[in-house]
């Protein structure tokens, strides 16, 4: 029953978030009955990358290490806010001062995550 649930859970997480990244403005709006603001749309397109890579995360095949469900999900989640963040930069969208030290930070996870899981399968 739990892997059931959890599998209903991915579904409506993977869905949500993606559909958070896509059209954040239209999400927000149905949730909070107003569209957001710059500021709102980066957000919510944070917010659903990481609803992605929860529900990935969750996903994982019964029988695999669980680390590799969870470090999938966290590399997911690391890459989706470094471009998000990285092109609201360019695009002039945003311009806090710790934009490019977070964008560089989700970076540098992004790749030790994914290295890591690789050596990880290769050595199970």
């Amino acid at each position: 029953m739990l892997t059931a649930t959890l599998r209903v859970s991915a579904i409506i997480e993977v869905a949500t978030g993606c559909a958070l990244l896509t059209v954040p403005s239209d999400i927000i709006q149905a949730l909070v009955g107003s569209r957001s603001d710059q500021a709102g749309w980066i957000v919510g397109r944070v917010l659903g990358g990481a609803l992605l890579a929860l529900g990935v995360a969750a996903m994982f095949p019964p029988g695999q290490s669980p680390e590799r469900g969870v470090a999938l999900g966290f590399a997911i989640y690391n890459a989706s806010t470094t471009v998000i963040l990285g092109v609201a930069g360019v695009a002039g969208a945003a311009d806090g001062w710790l934009l490019w030290p977070v964008v560089g930070i989700h970076g540098i996870l992004t790749v030790a995550l994914i290295v890591l899981t690789f050596r990880v399968r290769r050595t199970s």
